[in-house]
């Protein structure tokens, strides 16, 4: 390998980097700002022979040098291109040099967030498109935009030739992208978007005869003109689809009862973190009330597990807990029984805590069930909260849920440590 052959090497190697990078950034960006980004391919398996790919999923590409062309009709075309296949190989989008690099903020923002590779619309286009030839003989793809500006009205324009002269010049392979939707969440010329989904539909990848480029350009604008005039589709994103399927089965129900169930032993995380993960995206449904039921039924009969094996003279492990939460505990439930759980419901300390006092005192089995209203009443109440919120933010949640899933679950052990600190005799 020459010096040259391991400079375009160590250059792509940086664009993949930073491609895999800005696809998440940017597929969490349309995740929160739109209904989601979904690339629809063909899939001869499928009823109605398309296949659609969240965009937390890879995308199926072609191998080898490729030239993606696309329809242009707002600045979010870029973002969710970016988005989809930046996750399966390095990208650089063609840009304008007259637009983006006026100036040195809208040069970093293009170059930085999205991965540019500026052009002048004035001159040779293509002159100036072959000093990507290296980069996409080596596997980097070229996203072009033949129209050369954004549509107004988010119809297809005609057509330039360069992109395609440039592919037949290379002998890499075009793939079609109609993008739908962006139009919808970004037009041209304004200030804020809206709240729309976000369609890319994949064309027929094709080589490009050098001896007939017009007749290739006008073929390929059809296609993707073809692609555009299909409706819009609305999918959840993938976080979204998957705790559906869980909520609405039988692993949902499971899953919430041993949760609970395993918290009221030894389980160190709250019983209702499954229950409101599963909860918001059943809709107006009865299955809400079975999985609230559900973690209501394990949670108890963890706690009294825990109460009868205690009372019997076996500990169970309490993982994550400190002496101070036991002796607060232990002072709640013989001085104010009736309202110990009703202090457990906010001050942090485990369930199963309580429950392993209670079986040191012991209580009776009467006086444990009394005192365990207040456990039956949080969970129910928690849970009908997120049933409630998750019918109304289910717009929003059906494309970010995985994130909020991800964010969740970062924040969660700091919360945990906070917890455990507080309870920690200094």
């Amino acid at each position: 390998m020459n010096s040259v052959e391991m400079g375009v090497s160590r250059l792509k190697a940086k664009i993949a980097r930073a491609s895999r990078w800005r696809a998440r950034l940017w597929a969490t960006i349309l995740a929160i700002f739109t209904r989601g980004l979904t690339t629809i391919v063909s899939d001869s398996t499928q009823t109605d022979g398309t296949r659609s790919i969240p965009a937390a999923r890879k995308i199926p590409l072609p191998d080898g040098p490729l030239v993606v062309v696309a329809n242009h009709s707002s600045h979010a075309d870029s973002a969710a291109l970016v988005a989809a296949i930046g996750r399966v190989r390095p990208v650089l989008v063609v840009s304008a040099k007259d637009y983006w690099n006026q100036e040195a903020t809208a040069e970093w923002l293009s170059a930085g967030l999205i991965g540019t590779f500026a052009i002048s619309r004035d001159g040779d286009g293509l002159a100036e498109l072959m000093r990507a030839k290296e980069l996409v003989q080596a596997g980097v793809a070229l996203v072009l935009f033949p129209e050369g500006t954004r549509s107004a009205d988010g119809k297809v324009a005609d057509f330039h030739t360069g992109a395609f002269r440039f592919a037949a010049e290379i002998e890499a392979t075009v793939l079609p992208i109609a993008i739908r939707g962006t139009h919808e969440v970004l037009p041209k010329g304004a200030r804020r978007g809206r709240h729309r989904p976000i369609n890319l539909r994949l064309g027929n990848p094709s080589k490009i005869n050098q001896k007939a480029i017009k007749q290739e350009t006008v073929r390929v604008r059809d296609e993707i003109v073809e692609l555009c005039e299909l409706p819009i589709e609305d999918h959840p994103g993938f976080g979204w689809a998957r705790v559906s399927r869980l909520a609405f089965g039988w692993v949902g129900l499971v899953v919430c009862f041993f949760w609970a169930f395993g918290e009221g032993i030894f389980w160190p995380l709250i019983a209702e973190m499954p229950l409101l993960l599963l909860i918001v995206t059943v809709g107006w449904r009865w299955r809400g009330l079975a999985l609230i039921a559900s973690a209501c039924v394990g949670s108890i009969i963890g706690v009294v597990t825990t109460w009868w094996l205690v009372s019997h003279g076996i500990n169970p492990p309490s993982p994550l807990t400190t002496p101070r939460m036991f002796e607060v505990a232990a002072e709640q439930l013989r001085t104010d029984l009736g309202g110990a759980f009703w202090h457990q419901m906010l001050n942090g300390i485990p369930v199963k805590v309580y429950a392993h006092e209670a079986g040191v005192l012991p209580l009776s089995f009467s006086e444990l069930a009394v005192a365990m209203v207040p456990r039956i009443v949080r969970i129910t109440l928690i849970g009908a909260g997120g049933w409630l919120l998750g019918n109304f933010l289910s717009r929003w949640l059906r494309s970010t849920l995985g994130l909020v899933q991800s964010v969740t679950l970062a924040l969660f052990p700091f919360g945990l440590w906070l917890t455990v600190w507080y309870w920690t005799d200094l």
